[in-house]
């Protein structure tokens, strides 16, 4: 039976354990694991975790609308899993000038064009370019990430927790055919990989009770909005992002810049501007692993080991996770056949 080892329990690592064939004997192995109280350690949990498409190479854009279909699907098959399908607005300031210029085009379920002129904010004299509106999905990582460890459980894979590793070296005692290195940031400073192209920003959101049940995008020059209505009574604000050297905000600050945009935005939804005026659930600040400019997924020989690299979706680590999977399992089995 071929064995194959997983370095990381986040929604890369899972995703693709789950794409791999049945017939393996799997392994994830991670320091952090679904189930743990959330840590900075590892991005994760603390993920938005709702579907935008991202711009990227032909093979990244296959992954997004891959793991589009594939979540989709789930959400109608597993509900409990906490995956639901919804509708995004996504409205450009700038990138694009024509419908035309998206890469997504006429791609995506339920996709058409909107005018524009529907979303100019007057007070700060914003005149959007191009807006559309299509089918996405939406996931609540608390539910998500156990439940996804269940069911892989439940089909044979393994968790193993095991200390920070130093090197891909390091884990090559466990004997298998297959190594997938799927650990995000830790690819940074592993002694084996050392990956120069990855950074860190620190991200921060907002979980707030609220009747939204749709998906609302922006794209600016000074921000990035966006705010995933979870469809259980809960709203995602966000987003903020900065580099991680920087003084982490306090929430006040946060609540207040992302409460102004939710009603700037989606008035309707959002009457106020204040934050006195909403029931906040949860502040969530994450740091997320990016690549530049590329995800990578790779295979590679380090040693006397065969790996799968799979890391570095910025902030996509949903909106790539089971398209990425499967590309990677792919590449996993051109190991596996070529042996």
């Amino acid at each position: 039976m071929t064995k194959i080892t997983i370095l990381g329990a986040g929604i890369t690592g899972m995703s693709i354990a789950s794409q791999l064939p049945k017939d393996c004997d799997i392994t994830i192995v991670a320091r952090d694991l679904p189930g743990d109280e959330p840590s900075q350690g590892w991005a994760s949990p603390w993920a938005c975790a709702g579907w935008v498409a991202l711009g990227g190479s032909p093979l990244e854009q296959q992954m997004q609308l891959d793991a589009l279909s594939f979540c989709r699907q789930l959400a109608v098959s597993h509900p409990e899993s906490s995956v639901k399908i919804n509708e995004l607005t996504d409205v450009y300031d700038l990138g694009a000038t024509s419908v035309s210029d998206l890469w997504y085009h006429d791609r995506l379920p339920d996709y058409k064009p909107l005018d524009a002129a529907q979303f100019v904010l007057k007070e700060e004299n914003i005149q959007p370019t191009v807006a559309v509106q299509y089918s996405n999905f939406v996931v609540s990582p608390p539910v998500f990430l156990p439940w996804l460890r269940k069911r892989l459980e439940e089909a044979g894979v393994k968790f193993q927790r095991i200390p920070a590793v130093k090197s891909l070296a390091d884990l090559e005692y466990l004997g298998h055919d297959v190594l997938v290195n799927a650990s995000g940031l830790a690819s940074a400073t592993l002694e084996d990989v050392k990956d120069g192209n990855m950074i860190t920003d620190r991200t921060y959101v907002t979980l707030v009770k609220s009747k939204y049940d749709k998906s609302f995008v922006r794209r600016s020059a000074t921000e990035y909005t966006y705010i995933f209505g979870r469809c259980d009574g809960t709203t995602i604000l966000g987003g903020i992002s900065e580099p991680v050297a920087n003084e982490v905000q306090s929430s006040a600050t946060i609540r207040a810049d992302l409460v102004r945009r939710a009603n700037a935005n989606l008035p309707d939804y959002f009457p106020s501007a204040s934050p006195d005026d909403y029931e906040f659930v949860q502040d969530l600040v994450g740091v997320r692993p990016l690549r530049l400019p590329t995800v990578r997924v790779e295979k590679d020989i380090i040693g006397r080991q065969n790996v799968v690299h799979a890391y570095g979706t910025t902030a996509g680590g949903y909106i790539y996770s089971f398209g990425l999977a499967r590309e990677a399992a792919r590449l996993v089995n051109e190991f596996i056949f070529s042996s």
